[in-house]
């Protein structure tokens, strides 16, 4: 489950700083956008080597996800309702057994 999420957070972090570092569009979001493709690529790299900071950054970026795509849910219509709730729910279970791997105990 880690090493998917690890090369997501990889493409788009590497997307991320592609598009607002080296294109010429959207210059209003550039520090912002550089600065979350850096983030999102270095949660990428923690998740990869399998480390415990990786798995909680990406366990908060989930929940940000999961808040999101709940809140914009009502104003959407027809089939792309259905896709923002499964993104929130998604992302909800992801946080869940990211909490749980965190925060279980050696037996």
């Amino acid at each position: 489950m880690f090493r998917a999420a690890a090369i997501i957070h990889l493409a788009l972090g590497l997307a991320w700083i592609w598009h607002f570092g080296f294109s010429q569009g959207d210059a209003t979001h550039r520090p912002l956008g550089i600065a979350l493709g850096v983030f999102s690529t270095l949660v990428g790299v923690l998740l990869a080597r399998s480390m415990k900071l990786g798995v909680a950054f990406s366990a908060l970026c989930a929940v940000v996800v999961a808040i999101s795509a709940a809140a914009a849910a009502p104003t959407m219509r027809g089939p792309v309702l259905l896709f923002f709730a499964a993104v929130a729910i998604v992302a909800g279970l992801y946080t869940a057994f990211a909490a749980r791997a965190l925060f279980e105990r050696a037996a």
